[in-house]
């Protein structure tokens, strides 16, 4: 904790927030009983949630943070009785699935032991509390991180910075542990890390719901000041007013106010720090990016998460104004990780392949197609440019007891198999990572194993330097290795069946896992270098996991070693393995010594010894200075050797400082060694060799520090030309890699420190100022400017030559042969043209935050640059159309600081004749939501009288989760507007805006391919603002689409109140209608209690009819709306009105099996015998659509007639028993694909199943004729027998009052129907009976047999039965 505690006045001042809106207060004698039950039924509790019910601890240091943190509690609960001795009090509630327990350290009680003794009382008291978070202010360290006031800092890790002790010359040395939070946190603040990388915080957005009612807590509007370290406040002035303005050190200004989260160490003491010097000086020595007063205290008792919004600088100038702000944005923060953390901890996965069989034979190419997907161009390009072991150095490593103990397969179990290697920057890690890596391959590779390795380098692309990048190329190594481990793609579980391209990173991960724990008496060996050039939120994360399966592998038996290596920070360790020191070693030092006798090139031996002696107690153990100075010393002895030992004595034994010195003493061709490093650290992509080469020939071109002509990139001598050029310019500080595809990147990473980090940029160069990126983009861009406009270069971006010849006696047109140049002839020519033309824009876009490029917007020559862009793009969908404007471009790469300055800025939803038609459009494909926010705010600035416009705007901004991204795959069609494709489900915020515009042009009468206008799909959406703005542009309120709906009427079958109130008011038509169907019946029919209720009261006609003039009642009977149709009784509906088609609600509702309305229906009265217009009463066609519940409730009633007949003669029961038929028509399809007479059996016992019941229940009632003849004199024996209802023949043929052998009207029997239909088991019933003649001839002269002739078992069943053909020959049906 870094500001001034707050004194007891203070506190009384702050005072606690109350409730917002959203916060719910939790005790037992609420009187809120539905909140009640709705807590019970969260938390499984009587009386509100117990002290087990708590998982998550909040620890504050002050009362404005305990207030801010109460104001993110969704629900505040009572306070239960807490353990006698425990002094603390709580505040208690929930956010999102999540108990949480806050609590406050006693008044004026700061520092690290009394946080601990709060939090040790808090676990005691609340036993189930597993994570803890430590929430509030602190102090920010801007040296080390571009940190401003309100901004929020995470901690990775947390050290106690005022525990050490005294070492020789009287340095501190500190002692503290590096203490981490908990690996739950770990990967909760990863998920939400990369959640911020596709969308902006929630922060902002919570802060003004949560907070936005207290002002006090809102940004305030004093301003942000950072003085340099050195300066000290004025003594007792209460403010910086005093305090000398030429003190302020140089910022560059943000674009936005929203505070930044920050991720880095916290460092952590039990006094306050207020000094900036003592501050960067401790901040360097620990990496720290934030100080504070309790973290270290809790860490020991609970792995707690650390989350601080800044306050001030950690330095002499407190500023007391941000506290409150600062709580705010911490405790925002903290609420946006809880509702993403889950609520239970995960179970770790196991790590045992899938016991479920993968499929035979799994294709094989597509365990190929994954294989391949794990490569990537850079996978070994840090390996490659690692230099090899110099001759005799590193030998000394394979003897060390050390290394000889990892190997061996005996102390496995002791350490788990990692040895970890740690040393300074540039002692020479990687080198020997290299060697042994190589000489282990030799020893433990080939048939006795795989040693596989990967190298982090954080000058190179994204998967050089991430976990994923790293699982790729391990997990590559291993199952090339042993080819039989590709069987883990087989496992549908972990890789989709489709799936042919990379795995995600958790993919990767089991399947890495998978594979080693496979791995059986085989060995597997790995190396990972470099692990600091890794985000060490990952590594730490990557640490956890590869041990918990080291833990697994080592209790199965499994030989798996890896070997890490890394600076002595990241703080991160291994609970077992072997840990070594690099330059503690002597064989190490001996390295050293080797390599200066060998290199330095001067015979005289005793001057070599002198000068080796004084070299090494220099060095401290780093290998890249003893390089360095070698080759400096070489130099002075190539001179004259008048001032070797004055030389050597001035070099400073730092390796920063070293830089420093081989920088600023040697300032020859300095404009090259700028240019050189300003392109390594901004370009967009690391520039290969030739690129380089030609980017610097750029810079001194523009400068006239170069020749006019364009050098050769091509040529004998090139690669050696530019080589030198390399070497040179970078002052031996940058090489070319070796690898697939080489680039230009600094020698080690420590340069890059030196030149960042210890802002060695700015003291040799102070004209760049503190903010030297803008600067630096800017001289980026002019090379690449300088470059695309030489004359040599331009021509291949001007519009082309046309020259005409004469072919067959015609003149033919064609371009000159400058412009058909092939793409790579052209970067043979011109190598940088590629990167100038497709980065121009974002140097210049970088460089704008600080210096102003109108005029290099308003001078761009944009058809060059198109020209330019198209030649390098490969795929032809993405070039831009010649005409292209430069917004469009802009807008598509999300370039919002050009958008700002653009003249044309407002013409963004002007259609261009590009992919995504609109720069509008452009932004939202790409997903790029900060140009489309600027887009919104340009238009309005432009219309400051329209209040909406502002809002609409802001709610965009806040509405992150709701943005929108069309996707790339998008495309805009002419025939539409923009109006149509902002007309969707997320998208009405954008299109109310676009509707409040005055400056576009909307057709608001335009007809989509439905012929629906933008009013009917707005109301169809439920977008009542949207449908307010048509409205108030004249839109048509009544006009039908083509299906003849109007407004109304989509918007009462959608149920969307609010939108049916607006079209009223605005005076649609209630009985608006086509066909008869009014709004009333579409909302009766889909249920909409409110809607209907509305529609009545404005007088909408009850008995309005539908389509066949079907009621309203009836058509929500129809579909189970009980709540309607009690509704419409209510107000008069007849229950009894019936349609075209004779049928009533009841009808309609015993048909379609509602039982529901059926049994409401029956307690109002109604007719249940009511017949339609073919005679049909609801339980004859209740029987029909195989409704067995609607039939028994008609039944029980006992008001019904069992055996009516419509009018073809049908009865219930005659509809029972085929009532099968319509169900295997819906499955005929499956049974046909399907020949296993089982499966069949099966099925069609199933579908006949209802008919079976209804069967049952009419027989059982005693009233039915079961052998009753319809109009075509057909017997429900007959329907049962072709339907295959072998249940239903049962029942019938067991009653002993059916005539097995009756003939209908075409003189067929059922037996001649059962064997028709290949029903086996309904003819062995009939055969059964004995009753059943085989000799009957049916109006198309058909026997039975004839019938099952080609039906091999049924003719087997017919014969046996001795059937005989009479009359006519068979006919073989084919």
């Amino acid at each position: 904790m870094s500001g001034r505690r707050l004194s007891c006045e203070d506190h009384l001042e702050a005072g606690l927030p109350h409730l917002s809106k959203r916060q719910k207060p939790f005790h037992r004698d609420s009187d809120d009983v539905a909140h009640a039950i709705t807590a019970l039924t969260v938390y499984g509790l009587e009386n509100g949630p117990q002290h087990e019910s708590y998982t998550i601890a909040w620890v504050c240091a002050l009362p404005i943070e305990m207030a801010a943190a109460r104001a993110m509690l969704d629900d505040v609960h009572e306070i239960p009785i807490t353990c006698g001795n425990d002094s603390n009090t709580y505040i208690l509630g929930r956010i999102e699935r999540h108990n949480i327990v806050v609590a406050c350290l006693p008044n004026d009680q700061y520092g690290t032991n009394n946080a601990a003794n709060v939090l040790t009382h808090l676990i005691r008291t609340f036993p189930s509390i597993r994570l803890g978070l430590m929430v509030g202010i602190g102090g920010g360290v801007p040296s080390l991180a571009d940190i401003r006031l309100g901004d929020i800092v995470v901690g990775t890790r947390v050290m106690q910075y005022d525990l050490g002790k005294i070492v020789e010359d009287g340095e501190i040395r500190r002692t503290a542990i590096p203490k981490t939070p908990h690996p739950s946190f770990g990967t909760a603040v990863s998920a939400l890390r990369a959640k911020h990388e596709l969308k902006s915080s929630s922060v902002p957005s919570i802060l003004r719901e949560k907070l936005g009612e207290h002002s006090g807590y809102g940004r305030p509007g004093s301003p942000d000041r950072l003085f340099a370290a050195t300066y000290q406040h004025v003594r007792m002035a209460p403010n910086c007013d005093e305090c000398e303005e030429s003190k302020l050190a140089p910022r560059k200004e943000r674009a936005s106010q929203d505070p930044r989260i920050h991720y880095g160490v916290i460092a952590s003491g039990n006094q306050v720090m207020k000094s900036g010097t003592t501050r960067d000086n401790v901040a360097r020595q620990l990496d720290a990016i934030c100080f504070e007063m309790e973290a270290a205290g809790l860490m020991d008792i609970l792995p707690c998460l650390p989350i601080r919004g800044i306050c001030d600088y950690s330095d002499s100038h407190k500023n007391k104004e941000w506290q409150r702000y600062a709580a705010g944005t911490a405790a925002a923060y903290a609420r946006e990780l809880l509702e993403l953390l889950p609520a239970a901890e995960t179970p770790k996965a196991s790590f045992v392949l899938s016991a479920r069989e993968p499929e035979q034979n799994p294709p094989q190419n597509h365990r190929v197609r994954l294989l391949d997907s794990l490569r990537y161009e850079q996978i070994d390009s840090r390996k490659l440019t690692i230099k090899s072991a110099y001759a005799k150095t590193c030998r000394w490593f394979l003897n060390h007891p050390d290394y000889q103990a990892w190997l061996n397969p005996e102390r496995l179990a002791e350490t788990r198999g990692f040895l970890w290697i740690r040393g300074k920057p540039g002692a020479g890690k990687s080198t020997i990572m290299k060697f042994l890596y190589a000489q282990t391959k030799k020893k433990l590779g080939g048939a006795r194993g795989v040693v596989a390795s990967f190298f982090f380098n954080a000058r190179g692309e994204q998967l050089e330097k991430s976990i994923s990048g790293m699982y790729r190329s391990l997990l590559l190594q291993l199952l090339e290795g042993y080819p039989d481990l590709q069987a883990v793609f087989d496992d549908p579980d972990l890789v989709p069946r489709n799936q042919d391209g990379c795995p995600s990173l958790n993919v990767l991960k089991e399947l890495f896992c998978h594979a080693v724990s496979n791995l059986g008496q085989r060995s597997f060996t790995c190396f990972v270098d470099a692990l600091d050039e890794c985000d060490e939120q990952q590594v730490r994360t990557m640490v956890q996991d590869l041990e918990e399966l080291a833990d697994k592998s080592t209790e199965m038996g499994i030989s798996l070693r890896i070997c890490f290596s890394s600076r002595h920070y990241p703080y991160i360790v291994v609970r077992r393995g072997i840990q070594l020191t690099l330059e503690d070693q002597p064989g190490h030092v001996e390295d050293l010594a080797n390599y200066v006798r060998n290199r330095l090139e001067i015979r005289d031996a005793a001057l070599v010894e002198e000068l080796r002696l004084q070299i090494l107690g220099k060095a401290a153990g780093v290998f890249l200075w003893v390089a360095l100075v070698v080759d400096i010393l070489n130099k002075e002895n190539r001179r004259g050797r008048l001032a070797l030992r004055k030389r050597l004595a001035e070099l400073p034994s730092g390796l920063s400082e070293l830089f420093k010195d081989m920088l600023k003493r040697d300032r020859e061709n300095i404009e090259d060694l700028l240019l050189c490093i300003l392109w390594i650290l901004y370009a967009e992509r690391p520039l290969k060799p030739e690129e380089y080469y030609h980017a610097l020939w750029s810079g001194l071109y523009f400068k006239g520090l170069a020749d006019d002509e364009v050098p050769k990139a091509t040529g004998s001598d090139s690669a050696d030309t530019i080589n030198g050029f390399v070497i040179g310019s970078s002052k031996g500080l940058a090489e070319i890699t070796k690898s697939k595809r080489p680039t230009v990147q600094f020698i080690h990473e420590s340069v890059r420190d030196f030149l960042v980090k210890e802002k060695g940029l700015h003291e040799l160069w102070p004209d760049l100022g503190f903010d030297w990126e803008s600067p630096s983009h800017e001289r980026l861009k002019q090379c690449c400017t300088t470059y695309m406009n030489h004359p040599a270069v331009g021509k291949f971006l001007r519009p082309p030559k046309v020259v005409s010849y004469i072919h067959q006696g015609r003149r033919v047109w064609e371009p000159s042969s400058d412009y058909t140049n092939k793409r790579e002839d052209i970067l043979g020519e011109c190598p940088f043209l590629e990167y100038a033309c497709q980065n121009v824009l974002i140097h210049a876009n970088a460089a704008a935050t600080a210096i102003p490029q109108d005029c290099f917007i308003s001078k761009l020559p944009v058809p060059n640059l198109i020209r330019g862009i198209n030649l390098f793009e490969k795929f032809e969908v993405r070039k831009y159309d010649e005409s292209t404007g430069l917004l469009y471009i802009l807008a598509e790469r999300n370039l919002v600081n050009l958008i700002r300055i653009h003249p044309h800025r407002k013409r963004c939803f002007k259609v261009e004749a590009n992919r995504y038609g609109p720069p509008f459009f452009a932004a939202l494909a790409f997903g790029n939501h900060e140009t489309v926010q600027e887009f919104l705010e340009i238009q309005a600035r432009d219309q400051p009288a329209k209040p909406l416009i502002h809002d609409l705007c802001s709610q965009y901004s806040e509405n992150e989760n709701k943005r929108i991204n069309l996707g790339r795959s998008f495309a805009f069609s002419r025939q539409k507007d923009c109006l149509h494709y902002l007309q969707q489900p997320d998208r009405e915020i954008l299109c109310a805006f676009l509707l409040c515009l005055d400056n576009i042009d909307i057709d608001i009468e335009r007809k989509d391919p439905d012929d629906r206008t933008p009013l009917s799909r707005a109301v169809l959406l439920g977008h009542a603002l949207v449908v307010r703005l048509l409205l108030e542009k004249n839109a048509k309120i009544d006009r039908q689409d083509g299906a003849g709906k109007t407004p109304l009427s989509h918007a009462a079958e959608s149920g969307h109140e609010a939108v049916v109130r607006l079209l009223l008011s605005e005076g649609a038509s209630i009985e608006g209608w086509h066909d008869g169907q009014t709004p009333l019946w579409y909302a009766a029919g889909s249920g909409h209690e409110a809607v209907v209720q509305l529609l009545i009261e404005k007088g909408a006609n009850l008995e309005s009819r539908g389509p066949t003039n079907q009621a309203p009642i009836s058509r929500a009977a129809e579909f189970g709306r009980t709540a309607v149709v009690r509704l419409l009784l209510e107000k008069g509906a007849n229950i009894e009105k019936k349609d075209n088609f004779g049928r009533t609600a009841f009808w309609y509702a015993a048909r379609s099996g509602q039982e529901e309305v059926v049994r409401f229906l029956l307690d109002n009265g109604v007719n249940v015998e009511s017949e339609d217009k073919y005679n049909q009463t609801p339980l004859s066609e209740a029987a029909q659509r195989r409704q067995d519940a609607i039939v028994q409730l008609l039944l029980a009633t006992e008001r019904v007639n069992p055996d009516h007949k419509n009018k073809f003669g049908r009865t219930p029961l005659s509809y029972a028993a085929e009532s099968g038929r319509e169900a295997i028509g819906e499955i005929q399809d499956t049974i046909f694909e399907n020949q296993d007479p089982e499966y069949k059996k099966k099925k069609l016992s199933k579908a006949n199943e209802p008919g079976r019941k209804i069967a049952q229940l009419l027989l059982d009632t005693r009233c039915v004729d079961p052998d009753s003849k319809d109009a075509n004199e057909r017997t429900p024996l007959s329907y049962a027998a072709e339907s295959g209802n072998d249940a239903v023949v049962q029942l019938l043929l067991a009653t002993e009052r059916v005539e097995p052998d009756h003939k209908d009207d075409e003189k067929r029997t059922p037996l001649a129907h059962a064997v028709a239909s290949d029903h086996v088991s309904v003819v062995q019933l009939l055969l059964a009976t004995k009753r059943v003649g085989l000799d009957h001839v049916d109006t198309f002269g058909y026997t039975p047999l004839s019938l099952a002739s080609n039906k091999p078992e049924l003719s087997r069943l017919l014969v046996k039965y001795r059937a005989e053909v009479l009359g006519i020959t068979p006919i073989v049906i084919g």
